[in-house]
């Protein structure tokens, strides 16, 4: 009789000695054999749909506080905030908007739990900008090129990301 870890061959102790008849192999699978491959095969699959990516589910996303100040030089340029940019260790530009909201010489605006799409609690936000256009007496500028701020902290709703545009 021949054992195969949890196999056993059942027709191995009364072989067919007839010439015309072939033997048969009966092999018999433990139900915890089963389980293991259905385990493996379950892995494999949450692994090549993606299961495992930085983002998952809404709970996961991080939802930080955003503050922009406006401190330009001179007091009489208002600025309208446009929307906030991350980077996540990739060079990867990620964005979220902030409601175009128009901030007058010295204001600041609070954006509680902003909600980060593409990026988890937990994930550290390698550096991070304010999208935004000055008023200059006449209408908006054109976008003003980005200042990115560094940061080396984890993600998550007790963070703040101040942006003071000077």
């Amino acid at each position: 009789m021949a054992f195969f870890d949890d196999m056993t061959d059942a027709s191995a102790a009364n072989p067919t000695t007839d010439v015309g008849e072939p033997s048969t192999l009966k092999i018999r699978i433990s139900n915890n054999t089963r389980r293991r491959a259905l385990v493996a095969f379950a892995a494999v699959l949450t692994v090549s749909l993606g299961a495992t990516s930085h983002v998952g589910a809404g709970a996961l996303k991080c939802k930080p506080t955003v503050t922009v100040t406006n401190s330009r030089p001179g007091g009489s340029a208002a600025i309208k905030v446009l929307s906030f940019k991350y980077k996540i260790g990739d060079n990867r530009i990620y964005t979220e908007g902030l409601t175009n909201k128009v901030l007058t010489p010295g204001q600041f605006e609070d954006w509680p739990s902003q909600t980060l799409a593409n990026a988890a609690n937990g994930v550290t936000i390698t550096s991070s900008a304010v999208e935004l256009q000055v008023d200059n007496g006449r209408g908006w500028d054109p976008l003003t090129p980005l200042v990115w701020f560094p940061h080396t902290f984890a993600c998550g709703e007790n963070h703040h990301y101040n942006h003071v545009i000077k």
